[in-house]
């Protein structure tokens, strides 16, 4: 199974994968399958290196649409989102709905 497989999958189940002060972690409503967190264990440097990418990603237009956002709350990054491109606000949104006192970075 490739990263590219595994982020998807993670997705799919409902698990977020961050990088959160160089690290991977995740989160989810409930406890991923087996097969799922073996796989993220095994290919987790291939992980690491995708959602880094992601987050150095520029915007493609002038609507400063990004592939990866980082989170913070109280001034410290928590997490960095990642997936289909979206807008500072649209960043925002989906922060909020997780932690209403969240901001995001812009870098």
């Amino acid at each position: 199974m490739t990263a590219a497989e595994l982020l998807g999958m993670a997705q799919a189940e409902g698990v977020v994968l961050a990088l959160s002060g160089g690290r991977l972690t995740w989160e989810a409503d409930h406890q991923p399958p087996a097969e799922l967190m073996a796989g993220i264990k095994a290919h987790r440097l291939e992980i690491v290196a995708a959602l880094r990418a992601a987050n150095d990603a520029q915007p493609a237009s002038s609507e400063h649409h990004r592939n990866a956002w980082t989170i913070t709350r109280g001034g410290k990054p928590v997490c960095t989102i990642c997936g289909t491109p979206m807008t500072y606000s649209e960043a925002l949104a989906e922060a909020r709905w997780r932690w209403p006192d969240a901001d995001i970075l812009e870098n």
